[in-house]
């Protein structure tokens, strides 16, 4: 296998393992939960297909559901980040003005921080906007959905940048 390949496995494990045994009992005051878990599919390698994204992303999702004993709803926001991310890596190619292909890795060190933060925040957002509204399954609660997704955002926002900072090191 290639070296590539050997460190996704162990990045998906490695997120898989800390969302289920250390951020999933991290949350303040019932409105912001941490799903660092996102952070794998943020920093997937642009270059895999979109359907082997999709595949990954479903993957992780279905097993963040079945720890949370929740009925999909992962899954479903997972399956959606995997599928707009291809547009905001083109997005954020053209604002870096560099090439998409160029684009070895998304990671806070090998694009800048700004740029990352922009990226991963849209992403962290609509994840988490798809994860509260399947789980309110109402719009009544919509005030409520609304002030955990920004929470949570933050909270799982701050948590992907740590990750970043203490466990991935520089390609360049």
């Amino acid at each position: 296998m290639n070296k590539n390949l050997i460190n996704s496995i162990v990045a998906f494990v490695g997120y898989f393992l800390f969302h289920v045994f250390v951020a999933r009992k991290m949350y303040l005051g019932g409105v912001a939960f941490n799903y660092v878990y996102v952070g794998y599919l943020l920093t997937l390698n642009p270059s895999i297909t979109k359907s082997q994204s999709l595949l990954v992303a479903f993957s992780m999702g279905l097993l963040i559901d079945w720890f949370e004993y929740s009925p999909g709803i992962h899954a479903s926001a997972c399956v959606f980040l995997a599928f707009i991310r291809p547009y905001l890596i083109g997005l954020l190619a053209a604002r870096t003005r560099i090439d998409v292909e160029e684009i070895r890795e998304i990671s806070i060190r090998e694009i800048d921080f700004v740029n990352f933060v922009l990226y991963a925040n849209l992403l962290i957002l609509f994840h988490h906007f798809i994860v509260f509204s399947l789980e309110a399954w109402t719009s009544k609660l919509l005030w409520l959905t609304l002030q955990k997704t920004f929470f949570s955002t933050i909270f799982t926002l701050i948590s992907v940048i740590l990750v970043q900072y203490l466990f991935f090191s520089s390609k360049r």
